[in-house]
């Protein structure tokens, strides 16, 4: 596909599938009416059956997309934590090298957790994201720098300090949030699931038809319950612009311990 179904707006997405139930019930009613008469009641009790048995398939596969990006929050919520003990460990090792060394790198580790924080509260964007995803990606390399002019001077202090895979570990975890915000499902799961709904939306309808009204109430409650389950599903995916946000506050006690006052929201 040329543009990912995640680049557009979740409520864009919700009031075309909301639209297309609505279709589908229609089309499924006026189906079901057309034939009704001509089934017998053995052929409506099996295809009751099969009803039945699709609704629980699409309940299951709904299921099973809940869990995945659930997942994937609680693993963006996860690692922002590692994120401020690995920052909180490194900046203390610091503290075991010479005062210039110390006072260098700790000055980076406060920039770096600043400019974390900024992100995760200003990065709704893609070009604000990507602004502040560059700094970080200068601030990690200052840090790798400055370690290794560290390491030429005082090896022995570096190698006793252990800060080498404290400041990897840092490094590390920043590369997994990157890809931790890259990770969702895949365009051909969520078509697949929003296929998996419209379908049933006509199958809804169309046991309507088949007892000769409009269940309007039930359409409407049905269709309202897909689209909020997918909105979920959806806001799941989308950690810089949805309502579901990962809280950056791990990072920002960090940053507040090491003495690095609080940005003015």
């Amino acid at each position: 596909m040329l543009t990912s179904i995640f680049n557009y707006p979740t409520w864009s997405i919700i009031c075309l599938l909301v639209l297309a139930l609505w279709v589908a019930n229609e089309v499924g009613f006026r189906v079901g009416r057309h034939f009704h008469t001509s089934e017998t009641e053995i052929q409506r009790s099996v295809g009751n059956s099969l009803k039945a048995s699709i609704f629980g398939l699409v309940a299951l596969l709904l299921g099973f997309s809940f869990s995945a990006t659930s997942n994937r929050y609680e693993l963006r919520q996860r690692v922002v934590l590692d994120q401020a003990n690995a920052v909180g460990t490194c900046y203390q090792r610091a503290g075991l090298l010479d005062d210039t060394s110390r006072d260098r790198i700790q000055e980076i580790l406060r920039r770096y957790l600043q400019t974390r924080v900024d992100q995760y509260r200003e990065g709704d964007s893609p070009s604000a994201f990507a602004k502040y995803q560059g700094l970080v990606n200068d601030t990690l390399a200052q840090l790798w720098s400055t370690i290794e002019d560290v390491n030429r001077q005082y090896p022995d202090m570096v190698r006793n300090s252990h800060i080498v895979p404290a400041a990897n570990e840092v490094i590390d975890l920043s590369s997994t949030r990157t890809w931790a915000n890259r990770n969702h499902l895949p365009d051909p799961v969520l078509l697949l699931l929003l296929m998996c709904v419209v379908i049933s939306g006509v199958l809804l309808g169309h046991s309507s038809g088949q007892s000769g009204r409009r269940h309007i109430g039930l359409w409407i409650a049905s269709n309202l319950l897909f689209g909020l389950v997918l909105f979920i599903v959806l806001d799941f995916d989308r950690p810089q612009t949805g309502l579901i946000r990962v809280d950056p506050g791990p990072l920002g006690e960090v940053r507040d311990q090491i003495g690095l006052p609080a940005s003015t929201p």
